[in-house]
C-alpha cells in the first residue's frame, strides 16, 4: 500500500502531523508513504515532519522527486512529479491552510486534482494557525478508507 502525504508549506509547525500519529502507526507493515521533494530544493517543514513520524513509527517512506529533462524543465517537471505520485498511491492525504483549501491554488491543490482525475481516494485537510484541523473534503467511492484516515472536525 503506497500513501501520499502532502502539505502546504504555509501550515502552522507540528500541528498536522499529530493528526497523523495514529494513522500511521495503524499502516499495514508493507505500507510506503511517498512525500514531495523539490529536485533542487529542501522539502518543506510539513514534509520533514512526517519523515520524521515515518522512521520513528519504523515506516517504509519515499521521497518522490521531480525529474527534470530537456522536454519537462522546470513546473513541468513537478507537474510529472504529481501525476507519478498519484498513479502510484492508493490513497492521497493533503493539507491546506484555510485559504488555500477555499480559495487557493497550490501545488498541494495540483496533488488534489490529479488523485480526482486518476480516480484516487483523497482526504483534504485545513489546518488554521491555532492548530484545528478539520476534515474539509474527500473523495472515496465506496467509503474503502474512511474508517482508516484520520478524522477532524
Amino acid at each position: 500500500m503506497n500513501v501520499t502525504i502532502a502539505g502546504s508549506r504555509r501550515l502552522p509547525a507540528g500541528q498536522a502531523p499529530r493528526l497523523l500519529i495514529r494513522f500511521l502507526a495503524d499502516l499495514p507493515d508493507d505500507a510506503c508513504v511517498l512525500l514531495r521533494k523539490g529536485a533542487y530544493t529542501e522539502p518543506g517543514r510539513f514534509e520533514r515532519d512526517v519523515e520524521n513520524l515515518c522512521s520513528i513509527l519504523r515506516l517504509d517512506w519515499e521521497w518522490v522527486v521531480p525529474k527534470p529533462t530537456d522536454t519537462t524543465v522546470g513546473r513541468a517537471s513537478v507537474y510529472f512529479r504529481d501525476i507519478e505520485m498519484v498513479e502510484r498511491s492508493d490513497l492521497v492525504l493533503l493539507f491546506f491552510v484555510p485559504e488555500e483549501a477555499t480559495d487557493g491554488y497550490s501545488g498541494t491543490a495540483h496533488l488534489m486534482e490529479k488523485a480526482l482525475a486518476a480516480d484516487r481516494p483523497v482526504y483534504a485537510y485545513s489546518v488554521d494557525e491555532n492548530g484545528k484541523v478539520e476534515r474539509v473534503g474527500e473523495y472515496d467511492e465506496g467509503g474503502v478508507y474512511a474508517d482508516v484516515v484520520p478524522f477532524a472536525g
